[in-house]
């Protein structure tokens, strides 16, 4: 039996009093107090009996009035589907930050999902984890996606089951979690939450047909392809890696300039390299010495820095310096290419005092020609010398000879194999195709040998070499370190310029190619023809389409060039005396 409700006495005084616990739905209309007492202003206990029954149904008329007021404002504050969706909308526009924005409300119902398929015996979320590790972006089509086991339980469970399994959101949408947003404004109460919990699973229902269409249009995601933390070693191996790779010599050299770079800064990052380090590095390379004795050019940059502060020596050519900053700004570059790198600091470094015609390579007066084709090399075929491990003065001879008439660069001749001697409708040419190592892909040709080279049984001498066994157009080159097979001869050549001729520095074996160049222009020969002939690219959108001229053209044009501050007939005469079996 319930207890009835009588004066309470207080203990020291002896005063009667009213004194209930106000029901707790009913505390918001009483200030949320707690209790009601009221004195009954009398020590006597049938007096307090008679002012107690008074006193006690005026409290139920004023429990009763908080009722009514209750129930009317609950009345006017059920919110409507519009309300209840706008509710749902103000949270899903709150920027988390998370993979998930863009489906706020799917990446916030991973709690009641859980709740739901613990009440669906915990198979459901099973399903579901590979998913929430992945990250809801990395959602694949056939996936159990977020909100499958929502819509489930809400589908097939008791309206009470599934306001319990949606709490979490619930709580969230009524302003339970305060750090969301400014809420706390919406009435929680049985129905409000279902309209919410309704509202909340239209909001589920089109998010996953959002995620549905994006997974059936799959977006590949943006990944960044900076590398702060890359070094200058990496970006080298890198570098070295590229395709086409670049020459052995090349990496050499670039390997040595890296080297000296970080002995000189540190193992910077790439991304940390600015124009200052350019600038700093161009002047200390500036301050070497030209010339070092082997021991010295083993040394580190700061060593040899060091060695040579106060030295007299000439200092490293402009030309050099240009080559050595070329590395680093080639290496940069690719850095940047590859967006492993926001800025190219490479470009636009000046290098003090070169200039592409200061000190380059000059083409050599018709004396000169006249006075090195002359000489008992070309004149005199008895006074060869094969001691020579590296080249002999055949050879030597026919480099020679080949520049002048056709342009080529030394190692496009030295490298010749003799399968790319061929001939095509009459016309003798050299093959510089897909395997000649050429220094770009506009110098892959097909080269024609001007008259005067057959004149000079050069046919012969070829067929000499394939009967003796041999694979090469000049078998007794040998390939240095970075498989460069003409190094040696090119060196040879220049001494038998600088002994024959002048050792003016501009003069070099590849002066000839400015020769072949200039004399072609006095033909005139057309410059596409030129072009092709000695492999300088076309500039023009027009230039890259066909081959280019057929090989007689090639022939006809070459050979309208008559080299006439060369004797040949005396040439002729000395190579008629030469046995190419013998030799």
């Amino acid at each position: 039996m319930v207890a009835m409700a009588e004066p309470w006495r207080h203990p020291e005084t002896g005063t009667y009093y009213l004194r209930r616990q106000i029901p707790k739905p009913l505390r918001s209309e009483f200030g949320g107090r707690q209790l009601w007492k009221r004195s009954l202003e009398t020590r006597d206990s049938s007096e307090a009996r008679t002012a107690f029954t008074v006193a006690n149904a005026e409290l139920e008329r004023m429990f009763a009035a908080a009722r009514e007021a209750i129930a009317e404002r609950a009345a006017r504050d059920v919110l409507t589907p519009q309300a209840a969706a706008k509710a749902v909308a103000r949270i899903a526009a709150v920027k988390t930050g998370s993979k998930f924005d863009g489906y706020p409300v799917l990446g916030n119902i991973y709690v009641a999902e859980e709740a739901a398929s613990t009440m669906l015996g915990g198979a459901q979320l099973a399903v579901l984890q590979p998913l929430i590790d992945r990250g809801l972006l990395e959602a694949r089509e056939g996936d159990l996606l977020p909100g499958d086991v929502w819509l489930r339980f809400v589908r097939t469970r008791s309206r009470d089951d599934a306001l319990r399994m949606a709490e979490h959101m619930l709580v969230w949408v009524h302003g339970g979690y305060r750090h969301e947003g400014p809420y706390g404004d919406i009435p929680r109460g049985p129905e409000n939450d279902w309209r919410i919990m309704n509202a909340l699973s239209d909001a589920v229902e089109r998010e996953q047909a959002a995620l549905r269409l994006m997974l059936s249009n799959p977006v590949r995601a943006i990944l960044s392809r900076l590398r702060p933390d890359m070094k200058l070693g990496e970006l080298l191996n890198a570098w070295k890696a590229k395709t086409p790779a670049p020459g052995a010599q090349g990496a050499h050299e670039t390997a040595t300039t890296v080297a000296d770079f970080i002995d000189y800064f540190g193992d910077v990052p790439v991304s940390r390299i600015t124009g200052d380090h350019l600038y700093n590095f161009r002047d200390a390379v500036a301050g070497l010495p030209k010339a070092m004795p082997r021991a010295d050019r083993a040394l580190s940059i700061n060593a040899r820095l060091v060695k040579y502060r106060d030295h007299d020596a000439a200092k490293v050519a402009p030309a050099s310096v240009k080559r050595r900053v070329g590395h680093l700004q080639a290496l940069l570059a690719h850095a940047f290419n590859q967006r492993w790198i926001e800025h190219s600091t490479g470009s636009g470094i000046r290098i003090e005092g070169y200039s592409k015609n200061n000190g380059g390579r000059r083409p050599f007066l018709d004396d000169e020609l006249a006075r090195l084709f002359s000489s008992p090399l070309f004149v005199n075929p008895q006074s060869w010398s094969f001691a020579r491990e590296t080249v002999s003065d055949m050879t030597l001879a026919w480099f020679f000879l080949l520049g002048l008439t056709n342009g080529a660069r030394i190692e496009e001749i030295g490298q010749t194999e003799l399968v790319n001697v061929k001939t095509d409708g009459g016309v003798r040419y050299l093959d510089l195709g897909p395997d000649a190592s050429v220094k770009n892909e506009g110098s892959r040709r097909m080269i024609p040998l001007h008259a005067l080279i057959i004149e000079l049984g050069f046919d012969d001498y070829v067929a000499a070499l394939r009967r003796a066994g041999h694979s090469r157009l000049f078998p007794d080159l040998r390939a240095n370190k970075f498989d460069k097979l003409s190094q040696a001869t090119s060196q040879v050549a220049n001494r038998v310029i600088d002994r024959v001729v002048t050792d003016d520095p501009r003069l070099a074996f590849h002066s000839l190619r400015h020769n072949f160049k200039d004399l072609a222009r006095d033909v005139p020969i057309e410059k596409y023809i030129m072009d092709q002939i000695m492999g300088h690219a076309g500039l023009t959108a027009g230039d890259r389409y066909g081959f280019g001229a057929r090989l007689k053209t090639l022939s006809r044009e070459l050979n309208r060039i008559s080299f006439d501050m060369v004797n040949w007939t005396a040439i002729r005469e000395a190579f008629a005396t030469v046995n190419w079996n013998a030799r």
